[in-house]
């Protein structure tokens, strides 16, 4: 068979393959692929034996290393506006409830966004959606939840396809219909029956890959979201929860009693409930950043996986936690919450794709996606390790190049 593009040389290939506290690491690699998928992986003395063509593009890696596409299973990056003035709000004590309280942080953003339109949206978005493909990301998961009404969250969603369309990267789509409570409705339990009788059903022709909500203490009550996630899965939307971001909201025994495929944040989540999330395979994806900016404590990552939870990683990129930088994330995640930086590679990779549902993700075997990531950069542990440059030299998406140092695909 004759490879369409192969990788030569490489220093370190992690293909996350193997057990799952293993990264596949294969030295001195190659890696083939044939269309959109992978075709071969091993080591380049293994590639020379092989019976393969000659391949149409044939890359040499000079010794760097060559990672998964990372996946970023948490955004909230469509939105108009900023916040940069609460940053400093927060530093001076203010916490991020009492500046929703007194009309900031999401409620702030609403009126932002419901006033933009889909064109301004996507062209504000598409900054942020280049700024993470040239740190490594090939897959974002983003969220509406900036409309909260069923006008302005159906823009969202065309604009989740619009950007999807001019972005060459795969975007997620999420319907985060309980955010926060709009000025317009007396009260949660109000915007509550609103969203689940009128937008959900509306919502759920469009096919959005998720639904979601926001279960905290002074936003959404575990029987509202319980109520809220009962309703979109009956109309067969698969389902995600923000957990026990601020206090213990009951968020994580709800993601796993409704059948959540991920429960995020979780920084005050009882044992009890991180128990039942692994008992029913419900990823945790934690977000450092979320804690750094929000001036929370980080998530107790050892007693997640304790528990028997499988870890992911975001940015949770918003205009609370403007953040487009996975290795960030994973040098807070490593200092933060004495994560390895094996594990932070898996939260970014194989573990975020089981946080999207997307198995042929995250991994690099035959068959699957041919995401990958060439990085300036000896071995994986320089990730978390070297911050603030760009060390990407190279992203593919579907085996073609979307991003490099030397040609900018913009």
């Amino acid at each position: 068979m004759k490879p369409d593009l192969v990788l030569i040389n490489i220093g370190e290939l992690v293909t996350m393959s193997g057990d799952s506290d293993s990264l596949g690491i294969v030295e001195d690699g190659t890696l083939a692929v044939a269309g959109s998928k992978i075709l071969w992986v091993g080591s380049t003395k293994d590639y020379k034996k092989k019976s393969f063509a000659r391949p149409r593009i044939l890359i040499d890696a000079a010794g760097g290393l060559v990672t998964p596409g990372f996946v970023d299973p948490h955004t909230h990056l469509l939105f108009a506006g900023s916040r940069e003035d609460e940053l400093q709000r927060k530093v001076s004590g203010e916490s991020y409830i009492s500046i929703l309280k007194t009309g900031g942080g999401i409620n702030r953003t609403i009126r932002d966004t419901r006033e933009a339109s889909l064109g301004a949206i996507v062209e504000q978005s598409r900054n942020r959606v280049s700024q993470l493909r040239k740190n490594g990301v090939t897959t974002i998961e983003v969220k509406t939840g900036y409309g909260q009404d069923l006008r302005n969250e159906v823009k969202l969603l065309n604009a989740i396809s619009a950007l999807s369309r001019i972005e060459r990267m795969d975007l997620v789509p999420t319907f985060l219909g309980l955010h926060a409570s709009p000025p317009e409705f007396k009260s949660s339990s109000d915007y509550v029956r609103y969203a689940i009788e009128v937008m959900l059903p509306a919502v759920a022709r469009l096919k959005p890959a998720f639904s979601d909500c926001f279960c905290e203490e002074g936003v959404f009550s575990k029987e509202e979201c319980s109520r809220y996630l009962r309703a979109s899965q009956a109309l067969g939307l698969r389902l995600k929860i923000h957990a026990d971001e601020f206090e213990e909201s009951g968020g994580a025994s709800l993601a796993a009693r409704a059948g959540c495929v991920s429960a995020d944040h979780l920084g005050k989540s009882a044992r009890e409930g991180l128990d039942e999330m692994a008992e029913k395979n419900v990823v945790a994806v934690l977000l450092p950043g979320t804690s750094l900016f929000s001036g929370i404590r980080f998530a107790d990552a050892k007693a997640v996986r304790d528990a028997g939870c499988q870890i992911a990683l975001g940015t949770d990129l918003s205009p609370n936690s403007w953040i487009e930088s996975p290795q960030f994330v994973m040098a807070l995640a490593c200092v933060g919450m004495r994560m390895t930086p094996a594990e932070v590679l898996r939260g970014f990779t194989v573990n975020a794709a089981k946080a999207i549902g997307r198995p042929d993700l995250g991994r690099l075997a035959p068959g699957c996606a041919a995401d990958f990531v060439l990085h300036r950069l000896p071995s994986h542990r320089f990730l978390p390790y070297r911050v603030g440059g760009n060390y990407v030299e190279k992203v593919f998406k579907g085996g073609v190049v979307v991003h490099s140092a030397s040609w900018n695909s913009d």
